[in-house]
């Protein structure tokens, strides 16, 4: 599979990708509302997505962006599918949703057709080098969020 997608055109790369995105989110999105309609029916539904801490932060990431968060969850990683739940669940209208989810998937098929694959390659050759490398990254993320939130939680309350 990695040598057809290596020999597409670069176009045809970033198509591919576009449409897998598609799919992929249309049916994320499609179980998202069937689960909507059949939750109001499960309370072990409701405890174990609706109120789960990803859910949670999803939805208070639709809340604050509308729309726009569809097409910013497409540049996270493991963070996309709580979002579109969340519109999903949230039952964006249809209207909306479409849009923003086909400008977020192309910008992941963007991504994927051309940084994305770069990375499965680099790390098919030497998974230990780009592990180590995801590990340093990691830490750096955590060692900043963890700055930033003590520094708000210090910071006074301004009237």
């Amino acid at each position: 599979m990695l040598a057809w997608i290596e020999s597409l055109p670069l176009v045809w790369a970033v198509l591919f990708f576009w449409m897998v995105g598609i799919v992929r989110t249309s049916i994320v999105f499609g179980l998202g509302r069937a689960a909507a309609e059949g939750s109001r029916k499960s309370i072990r539904v409701v405890r174990s997505i609706i109120e789960s801490p990803v859910y949670t932060r999803a939805a208070g990431f639709v809340n604050r962006w509308g729309v726009l968060a569809v097409p910013a969850c497409f540049l996270t990683v493991g963070f996309q599918t709580a979002v579109i739940l969340t519109t999903a669940l949230t039952r964006m209208p249809l209207t909306r949703w479409i849009p923003a989810m086909l400008v977020g998937t192309f910008i992941w098929g963007c991504i994927y057709g051309t940084v994305g694959m770069a990375v499965v390659y680099a790390w098919m050759a030497n998974p230990l080098i780009t592990a180590g490398v995801v590990l340093v990254l990691a830490v750096a993320i955590f060692t900043v969020h963890r700055l930033t939130r003590s520094r708000s939680d210090h910071m006074p309350i301004s009237w």
